[in-house]
């Protein structure tokens, strides 16, 4: 049994056949890890496309990044908001500028010029972007020497910061508000350049900072190398949530590898992996080869369920030509979270994000038409493959993880024990420093059957009746007095979770003369 040291919830997953455990709660949000030309580093919620131009910019200066023909796609196919990590160079510099206090022009020989730095002003993120930004200050007149601040990119305003104070004990300090991570800038951060000394005391004359407007300077993108993941992995830092992630049009076993054990290790995170994009004129078989050799070989990704990857590219309407007919090729990484979040709004994790209902937006065709040989090929590779279904349009057709056995070898098994790790967490937080005791696990044995009894009658589990589909077990058996003094409370849950539909067979049966023959006819 592991050893813990920390007082909270944790919960214990165990895919035995005999005893399956649970695990977490809340629905998944979609996240992406890319190149954008501007914009924070850290997790950024965005609720809409629009938000992201205005944040990180569109289509324009992308370089070829795929990022945000990633987060249009997810709009496009239904996804509600995801969080965007802008990834860097590892030698990219911020740009950064100083604001001035109102210290006089004096005789002093160590003070020649007057004015003294007050404040250093920081971009929020590496790159030459933020060589564009300026930020102005605007005296307001009002006692106290109060001022607003604007935040300018490109001479146009951004953000504005009304009624501040360059004194630390002031309600409305400037450093208090500016760098909120709340309600605080999304461009910049401020340090106050003076309290590095010990004996600083605020003077409400010298310290005022006057009229001025600074242009951020210095912004560097580097030329080292994109750290994709250090940059998925500051998703840490948004508290109790879920993540479908998506590093589009990256393919690189390196990077995937160190990703997925990362998802494996934190159990919040499902890794979408788009597959290579193929090389010009390239024959289906060998588009079908590139998939394949994703999953085959020494560099191969490894074999599990907390990622699964999609293909083939997409050929879709450009976003970003407003030629009329022009077409790009796209990996399908960002269509498939948005059908995520759809299919999670929509029904409940325990649905498979693929089939009919999957029709993906935007596509006019696929990389490659597979024949029936190469599907058998992709699927039994554990490929999940975007095709063209007639009289319905480019749906997901699979949902396997990389993993080839039971039971987490399908996606929706492994998004449901993600989902229910955080939920049975949630369900059992209020709990931490209650009395341990008969009348404790009680309350917490009722409260959970009674959620699991809801999550079934969602469809989410299977069996006919809730002794069929969970059950929960937190009396004296599992909680002696040993586990009592260490401060533990002992739940067992068990879940029977549903495995998709993958084939449906029809069998036409004939009878003739006493000569019957069968025709079975197989979808998958």
């Amino acid at each position: 049994m592991a050893v813990y040291l920390t007082p909270g919830v944790y919960v214990e997953e165990n895919l035995a056949p005999a005893n399956p455990n649970s695990g977490t709660a809340s629905l998944a949000v979609g996240a992406f890890v890319g190149i954008a030309p501007k914009g924070p580093t850290v997790p950024t919620r965005v609720r809409s496309w629009a938000q992201y131009v205005n944040i990180f910019g569109g289509f324009e200066n992308s370089n070829g990044s795929y990022l945000p023909y990633a987060v249009y796609q997810f709009f496009a196919n239904g996804g509600a908001a995801c969080y965007v990590v802008r990834a860097t160079r590892t030698d990219g510099v911020n740009a950064s500028a100083t604001l001035t206090d109102s210290t006089p022009v004096g005789d002093d020989p160590e003070n020649p010029e007057g004015p003294l730095t007050a404040f250093t002003v920081t971009a929020l993120a590496e790159g030459e972007w933020a060589n564009n930004l300026s930020v102005k200050v605007l005296p307001t007149g009002a006692p106290g020497g109060r001022f607003d601040l604007q935040v300018l990119e490109n001479g146009v305003v951004r953000e504005r910061f009304a009624d501040l104070s360059s004194d630390p004990n002031d309600s409305r300090y400037i450093i208090s508000i500016v760098n909120s991570p709340y309600a605080g800038s999304m461009l910049i951060t401020l340090a106050n350049a003076k309290l590095s000394d010990p004996d600083y005391a605020y003077d409400p004359v010298n310290d005022v900072v006057p009229a001025q407007t600074k242009t951020l300077t210095g912004g560097d993108d580097g030329t080292g190398p994109y750290d994709y993941v250090e940059a998925a992995k500051l998703l840490e830092d948004v508290p109790n949530t879920n993540f479908d992630l998506n590093i589009p049009a990256i393919s690189d076993s390196n990077i995937i590898n160190e990703l997925l054990e990362w998802a494996e290790t934190r159990g919040n995170v499902f890794l979408v992996i788009d597959g290579p994009k193929a090389a010009e004129g390239a024959t289906s078989a060998q588009v079908a080869a590139g998939y394949t050799g994703l999953v085959e070989g020494a560099s191969a990704f490894t074999a599990s369920s907390y990622g699964a990857v999609y293909g083939p590219w997409l050929m879709c309407h450009d976003p970003a030509s407003s030629m009329y007919g022009a077409v790009r090729m796209l990996p399908p990484g960002g269509a498939v979270l948005g059908q995520m979040s759809a299919t999670d709004r929509n029904r409940h994790p325990a649905k498979a994000p693929a089939g009919v209902t999957t029709v993906v937006a935007n596509v006019l065709s696929a990389e490659a038409r597979f024949t029936e040989e190469e599907l058998d090929l992709l699927a039994d590779a554990h490929i999940n493959v975007i095709r063209l279904i007639p009289g319905y349009g480019h749906c997901i057709f699979g949902s396997r993880t990389l993993k080839r056995t039971l039971p987490d070898l399908y996606v929706p098994v492994r998004r449901m024990l993600i989902f229910m790790r955080k939920a049975l967490a949630d369900q059992t937080r209020w709990a931490v420093f209650e009395p341990n005791g008969p009348d404790l696990w009680d309350r917490l044995r009722i409260g959970l059957n009674h959620y699991l009894a809801l999550v079934r009658r969602a469809g989410m589990l299977q069996g006919l009746s809730d002794a069929e589909a969970f059950f929960v077990r937190c009396d004296e058996d599992n909680n002696p007095q040993s586990e009592i003094n260490a401060g533990r409370v002992n739940i067992d849950v068990g879940l029977a979770l549903r495995y998709p539909a993958e084939f449906i067979v029809i069998k036409i049966g004939q009878f003739d003369g006493g000569t019957s023959t069968a025709e079975e006819s197989l979808f998958g």
